[in-house]
């Protein structure tokens, strides 16, 4: 097992209950695990907590991160700097907006790069320029001149996956990745999202409020609301079968085109 989630609890100074209360989930690798739920539900605390990202308020007060049988809630400073986009990483909602608007993509891709691995300058700027290949983006090398307001949301994104997944992590998690996106920029993150634990073998944890992106990308859904497991399993029997009235109120909300939700 990549990655075991086990009773995680998470607070925030100024409130009283905690915000996320045993969570329990586990991942293999290549597997895809959907997290959704209403806005405030938890979803992105779960994964910060994970990546060891939590604001500075929040602090897990209980459980267990285990991954690659090492408990992550044990790491220190100089631990999570060797894992961090080596082994686990992270995208964004607009991965453009992670970057900085002054300084090109390339020199800011090639930094990003040598600072993990022990590279030149020229080896670092064709492997970026094959990431970015890879996520289909045309003209690598003026992507690598260009600044990220001079891109399209869509390629700002491409590219924000391209810089996570450089060096093949083992865990990749993902919050709100296509939300900003219109409905064909999001159809085809979606399916460049869907190639990556086939060709790397990475695990992947997408929290999204898209439904149907859900439960089309996913092996496993798990379904969350007021910081609660309401239900998780895999993604084919919760939509043939879901057990929670919350989960069927979830799937019916979704609209019908021509008589048929799809879901």
């Amino acid at each position: 097992m990549l990655l075991d989630v086990s009773n995680l609890t998470v607070a925030y100074e100024k409130n009283k209950q905690p915000t996320v209360e045993n969570i329990n989930f586990s991942l293999k690798s290549g597997e895809i695990l959907s997290i959704v739920g209403e806005s405030g539900s938890g979803k992105t605390t779960v994964i910060r907590a994970i990546m060891g990202c939590l604001p500075s308020s929040g602090k897990v007060i209980a459980g267990k991160i285990i991954f690659e049988k090492r408990d992550l809630l044990t790491f220190n400073k100089k631990d999570w700097l060797n894992i961090r986009g080596k082994n686990m990483t992270m995208i964004f909602q607009d991965s453009g907006n992670m970057l900085n608007q002054v300084l090109p993509i390339g020199k800011q891709f090639i930094e990003y790069l040598r600072m993990h691995d022990n590279l030149t300058k020229e080896e670092a700027y064709f492997f970026a320029v094959e990431m970015l290949t890879r996520m289909n983006l045309p003209n690598p090398d003026n992507i690598m001149k260009s600044y990220p307001f001079e891109l399209s949301g869509g390629m700002r994104q491409r590219v924000g996956i391209a810089m996570a997944m450089i060096f093949r992590p083992e865990l990749l998690l993902a919050d709100e990745p296509t939300s900003a996106l219109d409905v064909t920029t999001q159809a085809q993150i979606v399916k460049e999202l869907m190639f990556i634990p086939r060709s790397c073998g990475t695990a992947m944890i997408v929290v999204t409020h898209n439904i149907g992106v859900a439960t089309y990308m996913s092996d496993k859904i798990m379904v969350m609301s007021k910081g609660k497991i309401i239900e998780y399993g895999k993604t084919k029997d919760i939509i043939n079968s879901p057990k929670a009235e919350y989960t069927k109120a979830l799937f019916a909300s979704v609209p019908q085109i021509g008589g048929k939700r799809y879901v």
